[in-house]
C-alpha cells in the first residue's frame, strides 16, 4: 500500500531516534513529521489522547505553518480554535 498524506497509518518513513512516523510529499517536496505523543506541548498532549497529529516543512526543512490533524489540513490557529479551546472559550466565541 502506497503512503498517503492524510492517511497517518500509511506512513512508513520514521525518524533516527524518536521512530516518529514521516511523509515525503514527492509532488511537492514537502515533509510531514508525526507529533512526539510523549512531550509535553498542548499538542502532544492532544496526539496522546489518541488524534493523529503531525506538522509540515516545506523542501527547505522550514516549518510553512500548516498541521495534520486526524486527516485534515489546519493552521495552527484553526486547529487551536477547533481542538484546544476550553468550554467557557467556546460558549463566548
Amino acid at each position: 500500500m502506497a503512503a498517503k498524506l492524510k492517511d497517518l497509518t500509511s506512513w512508513t518513513d520514521r525518524t533516527g531516534r524518536d521512530g516518529l512516523r514521516s511523509f515525503t510529499d514527492d509532488a511537492t517536496g514537502t515533509f510531514w513529521l508525526e507529533q512526539n505523543a510523549s512531550k509535553t506541548s498542548k499538542w502532544a498532549k492532544f496526539a496522546s489522547q489518541g488524534h493523529e497529529v503531525a506538522w509540515e516543512f516545506g523542501a527547505n526543512r522550514r516549518y510553512t505553518g500548516r498541521m495534520l490533524i486526524d486527516g485534515e489540513i489546519y493552521t495552527p490557529a484553526e486547529a487551536t480554535k477547533k481542538f484546544l479551546q476550553t468550554e467557557k472559550q467556546k460558549s463566548y466565541g
